[in-house]
């Protein structure tokens, strides 16, 4: 459990670099934001936008801290996540007001930590498993996924959409890709341990909350078009899978019963549950990542095709670490490893250029 509360303190800031590293682009000289086919992928339309967003995503921010001092100047009669939802829930409407990314940013994920602490919270002295606060997580970061297409309405919408398109994608691939490894089924094993959700009704509401939200976004996305049905499937599939692990009997996913994984040693073999966990991610993942790439070769988003090549590229070189570290000699290993780089970087940037190349030609006139 070590690993996974260092991972989850992690997860979040992971996700902020990874939006600033991938989508912070700077706006071409000598073009107009309504000229740009792509002025939704900047951050700030202009250095004076930035400085503003900035300076309101700091009086956010400044409001939590006196919030904070206040309450515990008057004895605490609020709990801190009291504070961290009504902060996030200004940063929320202040950023719909504005229209801000950073502050909706920033309010996504306090209310999503909100809810995480409060439901770890509410099972507190309740021996339910956690595989239910992981269920209701992965159905916020689909449901966002889902009202990034839900924003994609109107053209004034279009950088919130890439906001919450971003926040969803990336958790989900980073939690697919987390548990298609030998230190995630581990976790996994840890939280299917205790007693049903049901036993919390707060648990219980959330979760058929956010399956409801979730199924009424999908539907009306689906429903106007905005999305593929492939897109649509994916998201009721990956919700089904979401789900299940909610569900679980507690799981022994290695041999060795009560054992953990050794992240030294290479841990103990799979049984049989275990193996097929692994598949199940591993399938899911790889396919997620395919899927990425071609949604954006349907919807002509570059965006989207250089992230889903990114992350099946690193899928790549993770599993090779993972599969054949322990079997090779270490010399044949690294020549091995080499040789993939290149080899598999070559034939996805080919791929990735071929794709691009194609979105960027003109669409022909019909007469």
């Amino acid at each position: 459990m070590i690993f996974f509360s260092i991972l989850s303190l992690l997860f979040w800031p992971i996700v902020i670099i990874g939006l600033i590293i991938f989508f912070a682009r700077r706006r071409k000289k000598g073009m107009h934001p309504v000229n740009d086919k792509e002025w939704y992928l900047q951050l700030a339309l202009s250095k004076e936008d930035a400085v503003s967003q900035f300076f309101l995503l700091l009086t956010v921010f400044f409001l939590g801290v006196t919030l904070l001092a206040f309450n515990r100047d008057l004895g605490d009669p609020f709990s801190w996540r009291t504070i961290l939802f009504v902060t996030s829930a200004l940063g929320l409407v202040s950023a719909y007001y504005l229209k801000t990314l950073y502050s909706l940013a920033f309010g996504l994920i306090g209310m999503t930590a909100w809810w995480g602490a409060q439901a770890a919270e509410w099972i507190q002295g309740k021996d339910i498993k956690t595989s239910a606060i992981f269920a209701g997580l992965a159905f916020v970061a689909l449901l966002f996924y889902s009202l990034g297409h839900f924003h994609e309405r109107e053209i004034k919408w279009k950088r919130f959409a890439l906001v919450y398109l971003v926040l969803g994608i990336i958790s989900i691939t980073g939690v697919l890709f987390f548990f298609s490894s030998k230190p995630g089924l581990s976790v996994l094993g840890d939280m299917t341990k205790g007693a049903s959700f049901f036993g919390s009704w707060q648990i219980t509401l959330s979760l058929f909350i956010f399956l409801a939200a979730l199924a009424g976004v999908a539907f009306y996305t689906m429903a106007k078009k905005l999305v593929s049905p492939f897109e649509f499937l994916a998201v009721l599939l990956l919700t089904l899978l979401f789900g299940t692990m909610a569900l679980l009997p507690q799981q022994s996913l290695f041999l060795q019963a009560g054992s953990s994984y050794n992240f030294y040693s290479g841990g103990q073999e799979l049984s049989r549950s275990g193996v097929l966990w692994a598949l199940i991610f591993n399938f899911v993942v790889f396919f997620e990542l395919l899927g990425l790439i071609f949604s954006g070769y349907l919807r002509r988003e570059t965006w989207l095709i250089n992230l889903g090549a990114l992350f099946l590229f690193l899928l790549i070189i993770v599993k090779y670490f993972d599969w054949f570290f322990t079997f090779l000699d270490k010399s044949i290993f690294f020549i091995g490893a080499g040789i993939l780089l290149f080899v598999v970087g070559w034939f996805m940037e080919r791929g990735r250029k071929y794709m691009i190349s194609n979105i960027k030609k003109p669409t022909p006139q019909i007469p």
